[in-house]
């Protein structure tokens, strides 16, 4: 039972990659899909500043936009 808690995974994180690549905003194997796979796995302060800083460029700004637009049509309201 203690293996299981020693590693969780971000199911909600790595659901919505699926679907950023899905959508074709974020390249299945690319470097910036790879980081994101490692803080699914192993969290955002396992990464290295380099790949922090490639996170943070491309896939944060996917999850916001993807997460807008979820909330946008939670609420009937068009996303800006």
């Amino acid at each position: 039972e203690e293996d299981m808690i020693g590693r969780d995974l971000d199911f909600d994180l790595h659901n919505a990659i699926q679907d950023l690549i899905a959508e074709g905003v974020l390249e299945e194997n690319s470097d910036a899909h790879r980081v994101a796979r490692l803080v699914i796995h192993d969290g955002y302060d396992s990464l290295t500043p380099a790949q922090q800083a490639l996170y943070d460029a491309v896939v944060t700004p996917a999850l916001r936009k993807r997460a807008d637009e979820i909330e946008g049509k939670g609420f009937g309201v068009a996303a800006s």
